[in-house]
């Protein structure tokens, strides 16, 4: 299922990792997640400008059966997922560019840990994809990690 956003096959863990996209785009990737049959989260990370704050939106959004209170657990929670059964996820992050602003360390700590987390899954052949949402200024080369 080739989404109709940046003409990317969500099914091929070859092409996951970290993309922009503009404040259009999210409806069209939940639609586009469905019918690739992975399972979609979606974060406004508006809500998300302090370390604490931003690991358990990542735990929430996940529905981690088990505590996670800091980064490396919550990284060691992503990638294992287990408890989901999905053929792959697409991780939508609402506001980037707000949390970007507000809080550039939490910012830059999102973006490399799920980077991270991309790559092993990557590395496992299951897809996982990540979309930040920026403004359209700000995607001009949507490209990979934002």
């Amino acid at each position: 299922m080739t989404s109709k956003i940046l003409q990317i096959d969500l099914r091929d863990a070859g092409r996951d990792g970290i993309y922009r996209v503009v404040p259009d785009d999210p409806m069209t990737l939940v639609d586009d997640a469905a019918r690739a049959g992975l399972r979609l989260s979606r974060i406004d990370l508006r809500d998300c400008a302090n370390h604490q704050r931003a690991v358990q939106c990542l735990a929430q959004a996940f529905e981690f059966p088990m505590p996670a209170d800091d980064w490396p657990a919550v990284t060691a929670g992503l990638r294992d997922l287990g408890w989901l059964s999905a053929p792959g996820h697409v991780l939508v992050l609402d506001h980037a560019d707000v949390l970007r602003a507000q809080a550039p360390e939490v910012y830059a700590t999102y973006r490399d840990h799920l980077a991270s987390v991309a790559r092993d899954w990557h590395a496992r052949g299951v897809p996982f994809f990540v979309f930040m949402v920026f403004p359209d200024n700000e995607t001009r080369d949507a490209a990979i990690d934002a």
